[in-house]
């Protein structure tokens, strides 16, 4: 569904992407892990047109650079590691903006589109909250709204970056829970190592603006390759098919 071909990207002297070719299975869930510095957002931000690359990204088999904003919108839903800023509004106002592709030009968004939103906001556990001003809310109830938005968009595609920051670990697993049961292309830029090893179905590695190992999970995240990545020895186990890993 998702592919990058032999893209590069510098600030400068700085490399940040160095040939990137990869491939992201429809209907799978993918984890980009690597340490700080290796250019995980970076790409990410290729795959949402938060960057330009013509001839580069492609959805479908189509230059995602060919696609219109408002097209793409109607695919593929992002989710930034840097949170947009957000008026002061009503919880439930912010989600049905996941409905914006959908909204007909001058209209009102729909009844539809409010039921949708709170169907959203149900499965993140903040349907209680839709009242809420989100002046009020800390930084963890705060992301759990913006990936509310995400699922009330209602996408083929779901490219997250960092998607549990903020957030304790009772909603880290709801919200994995959740992307697990959604059932389309996921993507997701990760630094929780056991999340990762428990829920995702592949793992693209990177290291120095390059992939460095892409799979099955179970195959690429080995204690020395995770080693080399990140500096530090890990341990692996498993425990009824999910895998655990501690450093």
């Amino acid at each position: 569904m998702l592919s990058v071909r032999n893209l590069s990207f510098a600030v400068g002297a700085k490399t940040i992407l160095d040939d990137v070719s990869v491939d992201f299975a429809a209907e799978k869930i993918t984890a980009i892990l690597g340490a700080n510095g290796s250019g995980k957002s970076t790409l990410m931000s290729f795959l949402g047109k938060n960057r330009a690359a013509p001839g580069h990204v492609f959805f479908c088999g189509e230059d995602i650079s060919e696609i219109s904003p408002h097209a793409y919108a109607l695919k593929a839903a992002m989710l930034p590691q840097q949170r947009e800023t957000i008026a002061d509004f009503a919880v439930e106002d912010v989600v049905v903006m996941g409905r914006f592709p959908y909204k007909r030009q001058f209209r009102n968004y729909t009844r539809d589109d409010y039921e949708i939103a709170r169907t959203a906001m149900r499965e993140v556990g903040i349907e209680a909250m839709a009242k809420r001003r989100i002046g009020s809310m800390s930084g963890g109830e705060i992301q759990r709204v913006m990936i509310a938005k995400v699922l009330a968009q209602k996408p083929e595609l779901i490219l997250m970056d960092e998607p549990t920051n903020h957030l304790d670990v009772r909603y880290k697993v709801a919200l994995m829970n959740t992307l697990r049961a959604y059932g389309g292309t996921i993507v997701l830029v990760l630094h929780d190592l056991s999340l990762a090893a428990q829920y995702a179905d592949r793992v693209v590695v990177m290291k120095d603006g390059r992939i460095r190992e892409e799979g099955e999970t179970g195959v690429v995240m080995r204690t020395e390759l995770l080693e080399e990545i990140f500096g530090v020895p890990f341990v692996r186990f498993e425990k009824n098919g999910r895998v655990y890993l501690n450093y």
